[in-house]
């Protein structure tokens, strides 16, 4: 075992004299300096380039379309989104209940929808299953028959 560390000095300690002889060797290269008078360089005379300028014209109402989308995608027009529904009767408690939601849980927006003859009262839109998970959770200290559910897209 102590061979071995030995031999692994002697070959560090060559290997380090053969890298360090070989650096210096190309520290003090054997040029001849040159003199001032010889010119290397080539003079050029640079100019600065032009800016470049884009002019974009584009009708005024794409800026209202891509706002009218960004809303929709938002409010979960175009995807798959989850919600919790709160409630199934009949209006006046669906109005009760719609209330008390928005009062216990600002963050989230509750509507109530009709299917004949009852009504129902949805609250969230969520972008994933863990997302509605984690709010169905803490709805769930208030409504406890709550449930998620994916609406059905008409």
């Amino acid at each position: 075992m102590r061979m071995l560390n030995t031999r692994n000095y002697i070959f560090i300690f060559g290997f380090y004299l053969i890298a360090s002889n070989h650096l210096t060797a190309q520290d003090n290269p054997n040029i001849t300096p040159e003199t001032p008078n010889q010119s290397n360089f080539v003079s050029v005379n640079l100019t600065p380039r032009p800016e470049a300028s884009v002019t974009i014209n584009q009708d005024p109402r794409i800026k209202m379309l891509l706002d009218i989308k960004s809303k929709m995608e938002k409010d979960g027009e175009f995807s798959d989104r989850y919600k919790i529904q709160l409630y199934y009767g009949n209006l006046n408690k669906a109005n009760e209940i719609v209330k008390a939601s928005k009062e216990a849980f600002t963050e989230w927006d509750s509507t109530i929808q009709w299917e004949t003859p009852n009504y129902k009262v949805w609250i969230g839109n969520y972008r994933t299953r863990l997302e509605a998970d984690r709010a169905l959770k803490e709805i769930h200290t208030k409504f406890p028959n709550a449930f998620i559910f994916r609406p059905e897209k008409s």
